[in-house]
């Protein structure tokens, strides 16, 4: 059989409370007991709160009332009613589930005679069998001579209720309860007056008046004595929600004043302070010169030699340019031809305008002598040994601009040599020609050399410092032509010519962390000052670079900032736990700070921390 815990309510108890002692039971089924007018019956939405409640936690909820609203309210929300037994039968038309409740009720009728016998008489108006009674009732207020006030009938009325609530109470519990016959039933009526007390019969087990006296509270029985010496209120005796409403609340209170003191002794104990110090700062302005040397292993800053790095890039530039001038001649083709010795390992020389002769039978003459190399036996096979030579036509005339072919000696027709050694050229012969033609003007090459120049020098100083490497270049750089080759020199007879050029970008890169270092040095000689880097302004000039001796010397200047060094660690621990009338004293006293704030907190702290873990300094320059 499940549990049952029975909550008796007053008028003044509040929904919130009623409702949460309703979710924290762990009984299966709650019975309340309400008096009329109470605050929880005059809003319908606090039955809805149960109903959802005791659905989704799978409670059962009987309630015992004269209040005719929540008589109301019961059947419509699934809720259990016990009727109210002071009805007639003949007035009120109950439901079957009435009818069980009120037989539950009647069922108590035998006890409650049994029990009554031994009382006073003045109680027997309570109880009526089925017979004729006297017409005289028991007023308790006509004994006193004093006025009850409505509250206190309301208070007896609840009182009554309670009783019976007990006496259901026992009916589910005890099955040795007789139910008497029809014709000797007892009627209970609810006239205001002092309720009568269920009595329970003697062989009740022990356990069970336990159970049922640590739920109701037995009322002082000189109450029955006809005079009413004292009103007591029944449900402040018997209110275990009140009773538990006052234990929480002074619970509550004691763990309230426990989190304050917390964060009393946390905010005391752990309160920071922060303090923001500006130093005081002054200008620099000064020059001074530099060397830079790829030959120092690491930077002097007192000799101020500073560790470089040799860096050396070079271009080429190749362009095509158009002759613009034209005039009359009579110019030879010329060409280059390799000639070959493939007759003995012998060198053989040749003498200028030695002739060589192409397939069509047309002359080229080598300008100057020559000697062959000999052939050499490599790997069991003859390779001849060669030489190239410039070669120029035997006339003028634009039938010597031949395509490349092979040549001939003459001079040995009709001997050994005459197969042993020939000539092949790799290029046509070009620049025959005889009458008006166009020719390389010293403009025309003047312009393309000057031009391909610039954009050479240009290149190789754009390659070397895109490729620096994280140095600082200071300029000029020595950066020159060290190769420029034409297809054409001035006056030569030609359609086009190209220059090609080559040159080179030489230099000693620093590294400029090490020229502000060296400033700092310079202008911090006494170290009590630091250098405000994001202030300074350096400027290079008259570089000279000795690349013989790769060390570059050059000139400095440089504007700024400085600021005074703080100590903050000493100052930390000087002002460990100084009081707040004390921090602007200490603050002025040291001629490093032009100005200083500190911000404690939380805002009653009147002190500085005395751990310094809770202590952050600043500087702000």
């Amino acid at each position: 059989m499940g549990s049952t815990k029975i909550i008796n309510i007053l008028k003044t108890d509040n929904f919130e409370d009623i409702f949460e002692e309703f979710k924290k039971t762990e009984a299966e089924e709650v019975i309340f007991i309400l008096p009329k007018n109470s605050k929880m019956a005059r809003n319908e939405s606090h039955f809805v709160s149960l109903a959802g409640e005791a659905q989704s936690s799978q409670k059962k909820l009987t309630i015992m009332t004269t209040d005719e609203s929540v008589k109301s309210y019961a059947p419509k929300y699934g809720f259990r009613l016990l009727a109210d037994p002071g009805q007639d039968d003949d007035q009120t038309q109950e439901t079957e589930e009435e009818n069980v409740d009120k037989e539950l009720l009647t069922e108590i009728a035998p006890e409650l005679e049994e029990a009554e016998e031994t009382e006073s008489q003045e109680n027997t108006g309570l109880i009526e069998k089925n017979q004729p009674e006297p017409e005289e009732d028991y007023h308790p207020d006509a004994d006193t001579g004093e006025d009850i006030s409505e509250d206190l009938i309301e208070e007896k009325e609840d009182d009554g209720l309670a009783d019976l609530a007990m006496a259901k109470y026992r009916s589910s519990k005890m099955s040795d309860i007789r139910k008497p016959s029809e014709q000797n039933q007892i009627k209970i009526k609810r006239d205001g007056r002092t309720s009568t007390n269920p009595r329970i019969k003697k062989d009740l087990p022990s356990e069970s008046l336990d159970e049922l006296e640590s739920i109701w509270l037995k009322r002082d029985q000189s109450a029955r004595d006809g005079r009413i010496k004292s009103v007591k209120n029944f449900w402040d005796n018997i209110n275990p929600i009140k009773r538990e409403k006052i234990h929480n609340r002074t619970g509550l209170i004691f763990i309230l004043s426990g989190v304050v003191l917390l964060f009393a002794v946390l905010f005391l104990f752990l309160g920071s302070a922060s303090i923001i110090i500006k130093p005081q700062r002054e200008k620099i302005d000064f020059e001074t010169t530099v060397s830079v040397s790829s030959n120092y292993s690491q930077t002097d800053f007192s000799a101020k030699k500073v560790a470089g790095q040799f860096l050396s890039y070079s271009a080429e530039v190749s362009k095509d340019f158009v002759a613009t001038g034209e005039k009359e001649v009579a110019r030879k083709a010329r060409g280059e031809i390799t000639v070959y010795n493939n007759f003995n390992s012998e060198p053989q020389g040749l003498v200028a305008n030695t002739r060589f002769e192409s397939p069509k039978g047309l002359i080229f003459r080598i300008p100057r002598p020559i000697t062959i190399p000999g052939a050499k036996l490599v790997s069991g096979k003859l390779v001849p040994g060669s030489i190239a030579v410039e070669v120029i036509a035997d006339k003028p005339g634009q039938e010597y601009n031949i395509n490349a072919d092979r040549f001939t000696i003459p001079g040995f027709k009709g001997t050994p040599k005459f197969d042993g050694f020939y000539a092949e050229s790799s290029k046509p012969m070009a620049g025959g020609i005889i009458g008006l033609t166009k020719v390389v003007t010293e403009k025309d090459f003047n312009d393309a050399k000057d031009q391909v120049t610039k954009e050479v020098l240009s290149k190789a100083l754009e390659n070397l410092k895109t490729k620096t490497n994280g140095f600082k270049i200071a300029e000029p750089i020595n950066n020159k032509v060290v190769s420029l080759k034409s297809t054409a020199e001035i006056d030569d007879a030609t359609e086009g010519f190209a220059i090609a050029a080559t040159a080179e970008a030489k230099t000693i890169g620093f590294q400029e962390s090490d020229i502000v270092r060296l400033v700092d040095v310079y202008s911090n000689k006494n170290g009590r000052y630091i250098l405000l880097e994001n202030t300074l302004e350096i400027k290079y000039s008259e570089p000279k670079l000795d690349l013989d001796k790769k060390i570059l010397s050059l000139s400095l200047s440089a504007k700024g900032d400085i600021a005074a060094k703080i100590d903050e660690e000493k100052m930390i621990k000087e002002m460990l736990g100084m009081r707040k009338d004390k921090i602007q004293e200490y603050l002025l006293s040291i001629p490093e700070i032009e100005s200083g704030k500190v911000v404690l907190s939380p805002f009653w702290v009147r002190s500085i921390p005395k751990n310094k873990n809770n202590i952050q300094l600043k500087l702000v320059y």
